[in-house]
């Protein structure tokens, strides 16, 4: 019993030592020496080395005596055998000269898929949060993005009667939820399901986009020449307020926490220079618009909660717009 524990000890001694320890310290001076051709040997080593330990070392040590590791380990690193040059020369780089596209296209599409599974999960919760916040989670928006909330003590009688300010109907955080009283039709409503909207839900609907609508979106300006111009999205999807014009004349698209009423902070659609609306993905709608002369075209993407609050948003706006326009 007490030889197999020393025998033990002396290869696991053995391994850090020489596997690990002497290596290392070489690579320190292949470093400090600026010696090339060592800096190459020893990062080899490092590579092949770390190859082994997550790879076959896991199923040698169920096949292979432990003094076989350690004869691996000593053939891999000491100088005069070079192991490790000898598996990078004769199985590394071909193996990598045969598959390098594959394997590039490979990460890229784990990348991409990687990318839109975050940015899935992400709008996910924050669409929760927002749907379970209430009342809550605009005053945290307006918190973190930096608006600054009017102080409704400084506001005089006179302007809360004539002018309501926005802060007494915030945006809606679902298009459902602010119709959900109106109509029991629509929790089930198809992309084409139009003829569930009759008078009074149409009403409710346009109320609905003046009060404003929370969403994530991209706007897009490109001028005449193909020239894109900038604007407050610039840089891709941000958290938005979706708004139509008390005169119903235009869609107001504005970052969440600034204020509508700066010509700045807002990205216009115009209803009567609107070209197309269609379905994007799974949740999104696309407004397009060119100006009256042709000379600019607006493209705007706005992302909603999920596929079945996009549908009621969709067939809403086909029901509303000739109303908005005539």
């Amino acid at each position: 019993m007490m030889q197999q524990l020393l025998t033990l000890l002396f290869q696991s001694v053995s391994i850090l030592l020489f596997g690990y320890f002497i290596p290392a310290l070489s690579s320190v001076k292949a470093v400090v020496h600026r010696d090339i051709e060592a800096y190459h040997q020893w990062s080899t080593y490092w590579l092949i080395l770390h190859l082994y330990t997550t790879i076959l070392s896991p199923i040698l040590h169920l096949t292979l005596h432990p003094l076989f590791q350690l004869l691996a380990i000593l053939w891999l690193s000491l100088p005069r055998y070079q192991g490790a040059a000898v598996v990078y020369d004769r199985v590394v780089i071909p193996w990598v000269n045969k598959y390098e596209v594959q394997v590039d296209d490979t990460i890229d599409v784990a990348h991409r898929g990687a990318r839109r599974w975050v940015i899935a999960k992400v709008k996910t919760i924050l669409w929760a949060v927002m749907g379970e916040g209430g009342s809550l989670v605009d005053v945290l928006i307006k918190g973190v993005i930096g608006s600054i909330a009017d102080d409704d003590s400084k506001v005089s009688e006179t302007q809360n009667t004539n002018h309501p300010t926005s802060s007494s109907n915030p945006p809606r955080h679902s298009v459902k939820e602010a119709l959900s009283h109106s109509s029991s039709s629509i929790d089930d409503m198809s992309i084409n399901d139009d003829h569930s909207f009759d008078d009074n839900l149409v009403q409710d609907f346009i109320s609905m986009l003046i009060q404003g609508l929370y969403v994530f979106a991209n706007v897009e300006k490109i001028s005449i020449n193909g020239e894109h111009e900038r604007n407050i999205f610039e840089g891709g999807f941000k958290l938005g307020v979706l708004s139509l014009d008390g005169g119903r004349k235009w869609f107001n698209i504005t970052q969440a926490g600034r204020d509508q009423q700066q010509e700045q902070s807002v990205e216009r659609v115009y209803v009567n220079d609107l070209t197309r609306l269609a379905a994007s993905g799974p949740q999104s709608i696309i407004l397009e618009c060119s100006t009256t002369a042709g000379e600019l075209i607006i493209k705007a993407e706005i992302v909603l909660s999920d596929e079945s609050d996009r549908n009621v948003m969709l067939n809403g706006l086909r029901q509303c717009l000739p109303i908005l326009k005539d």
